[in-house]
């Protein structure tokens, strides 16, 4: 045998040697972390190194109450009835000026494959024969877009501009301050959005 194959024996049997190892370390971990991840079936209760946790009131089927525990973070509550949190005004129009961004994404899309198709024409004439479906299609085509647009111009202010001292609760990314702009922005857009409507092009 050359001092070639020698070496490329000895490489392999390395190889193998040190695959075999892995595995196992990747078994073990594994179980590990199975076991760490389960709930100790004496967590709150009496033993001989703990008192356990009646005295604060654990109740008596508080293991299905922790498997039930929804990992964090979770805004449902366990029934999945109520929210955790309250949803501030400001939170409410953080998720519209998403929820719009989707909507003009899918709007976009929709009126780019109408177009492609040569639909488009047949569906504008459509709506404009239908005047009880043309106002409300186009307050809906309207609201997001300006919905999205005044969020995006809220947004570029409270970047671009100094927010004042917050001592002082001068800054607009103060609680009050956000939920006049979040109430002013919803309110503007959907009148806007109405009397764009009322407008023939």
């Amino acid at each position: 045998m050359s001092r070639v194959q020698a070496f490329r024996s000895l490489q392999g049997l390395c190889s193998a040697q040190m695959r075999q190892q892995g595995q196992g370390l990747a078994a073990i971990g594994m179980q590990h972390a199975r076991e760490y991840a389960s709930v100790p079936e004496f967590w709150g209760r009496e033993s001989t190194y703990h008192p356990g946790t009646d005295f604060l009131g654990t109740p008596k089927n508080h293991l299905d109450l922790v498997a039930k525990r929804p990992l964090s973070p979770d805004v449902m509550e366990i029934d999945h009835k109520q929210l955790h949190y309250k949803m501030p005004p400001g939170a409410i129009s953080s998720i519209t000026n998403r929820a719009t961004g989707v909507m003009l994404s899918l709007g976009s899309g929709l009126t780019g494959y109408l177009a492609l198709t040569g639909a488009l024409s047949g569906a504008v004439e459509a709506l404009t024969a239908a005047p009880l479906l043309l106002y409300p299609a186009k307050a809906l085509i309207a609201w997001p877009l300006l919905y999205h647009y005044g969020g995006g111009v809220r947004h570029l202010y409270w970047d671009e501009y100094k927010y004042g001292i917050q001592v002082d609760k001068t800054s607009p990314l103060e609680v009050p301050a956000v939920t006049a702009s979040s109430r002013g922005l919803l309110y503007g857009s959907i009148a806007a959005s109405v009397l764009l409507a009322a407008v023939s092009l």
